[in-house]
């Protein structure tokens, strides 16, 4: 019977090897799986192997260079980048508005109002003609010598009536009138109101074309309008702006009155406009250009409203000299503190602080006190309103004045005297 307990015959050589357990020896027996070795058995040559603390050391140094270099890098590339950006989008942006604009205006959006501006043009231009005056002024140490004076006006009447200011031809011993049609004639003066600086001419010529007259009392600040003229002595320029303002006074250096009143723009005008027309977007006159703020233009302007043009020129046609209405009292203008002790809705209207004896004023009843609203339906939007109005009323009429006296409206009637003096 044979010994099971012997080894075989070929020894230890000839026992069968166990498979080695890879997975164990690399992190553990595949029934560890967290990789520790199984009691009494042995770790692994990498486990053995501790990790050098150099590595760390060096990979957290390479690491920290690399973000000084991208913050270096973006520091000094970052506005070269995004200002080829910034570029590249404002150059395509331009171009995109390039295309479009192109495009749009290629239907000429703005062909009706460059058209209204050329029939504006065509409307008024055979009316204004250009002035040139020989006129006494001073040579400084040599004393007083001729010398040419130039402005501008506006044909009224198709008999050879012409409109201009009185400083254009004040002090002149000759004046000549260039028409439209380049044709050269000598004028007569037919009458001169130095107070509203306005003068009236006449020269021998029919088949004229005279301006259309405008409403100035409606105009509005903001509305487009012409300015035509011969600015040193460019003749028939052009020029255009809007309504600047209303209702200025004291602005005329020419003018002997310190209540008239002035329309402001902004259109262009300088030296030798001055008698040309200001007319509104229908052609039609609406003031006469007089002055300019300053030597040279600074975009302020000024012109005589047409209602007050209109005015004197037909007195100065019919009488030669202008006659002015009389009241007999002196405006103020309405304080907030007043506005609210008469229960006023605004600050328009006139404030009496005088009423003159025995004039229309006292004789109709007027008190100091009384706030002047309307003259004849027409709001006071300014206290020297009153002046102009009052002035170009025709003596002897009645007219209808609304008034707030203590509070409460009260509407009288009056009937205003020729002014006999200045």
């Amino acid at each position: 019977m044979e010994n099971s307990s012997q080894l075989p015959e070929n020894g230890p050589e000839s026992m069968p090897i166990a498979p080695r357990n890879i997975a164990g020896e690399i992190g553990g027996s595949s029934s560890n799986p967290n990789g520790t070795p199984p009691p009494g058995g042995r770790a692994s040559r990498r486990d053995r192997q501790p990790k050098p603390a150099t590595a760390d050391f060096f990979y957290t140094v390479f690491w920290l260079l690399c973000c000084a270099a991208f913050v270096v890098g973006l520091w000094h590339l970052g506005p070269l980048v995004a200002e080829r950006y910034q570029y590249a989008l404002s150059s395509g942006k331009a171009k995109a508005e390039y295309v479009n604009a192109s495009r749009i205006l290629g239907s000429d959006p703005l062909a009706s109002l460059s058209m209204a501006s050329e029939l504006i043009a065509q409307r008024i231009r055979p009316s204004v003609v250009s002035i040139e005056c020989e006129k006494l002024v001073s040579n400084g140490r040599r004393g007083l010598g001729w010398a040419g004076g130039q402005g501008s006006g506006i044909v009224i009447g198709s008999d050879g009536l012409i409109l201009t200011n009185a400083h254009v031809i004040e002090g002149s011993r000759s004046v000549n009138v260039t028409l439209h049609d380049h044709r050269i004639m000598k004028a007569q003066i037919v009458g001169v109101d130095t107070e509203n600086d306005l003068a009236v001419l006449k020269i021998e010529a029919t088949g004229l074309i005279p301006a259309a007259w405008g409403d100035s009392e409606s105009l509005r600040v903001g509305s487009m309008v012409w300015a035509i003229g011969s600015p040193y002595g460019l003749e028939q320029t052009v020029t255009s702006g809007i309504i600047s303002g209303k209702n200025r006074y004291g602005q005329d250096p020419n003018s002997r009155s310190k209540t008239q009143e002035l329309i402001q723009t902004d259109a262009a005008v300088n030296k030798g406009n001055s008698g040309g027309p200001l007319v509104d977007s229908r052609g039609n006159v609406i003031g006469i250009n007089t002055s300019i703020l300053g030597d040279q233009f600074q975009g302020i302007s000024f012109a005589i409203p047409g209602s007050v043009a209109q005015f004197v020129s037909s007195q100065l046609i019919s009488k030669g000299s202008v006659e002015l209405g009389y009241l007999g009292i002196e405006p103020a203008p309405v304080s907030e503190v007043l506005a609210d002790q008469l229960g006023l809705p605004d600050l328009k209207g006139a404030y009496i602080i005088n009423v003159s004896a025995d004039t229309p004023a006292f004789h109709a009843g007027l008190r100091v006190g009384d706030v002047i609203r309307k003259w004849n339906g027409i709001d006071i939007e300014d206290y020297k309103m009153v002046f102009r109005l009052v002035q170009m009323t025709k003596p002897g009429t009645s007219n209808v004045i609304d008034i707030i006296r203590d509070g409460k409206p009260l509407r009288l009637s009056i009937e205003v005297t020729l002014r006999t003096a200045p």
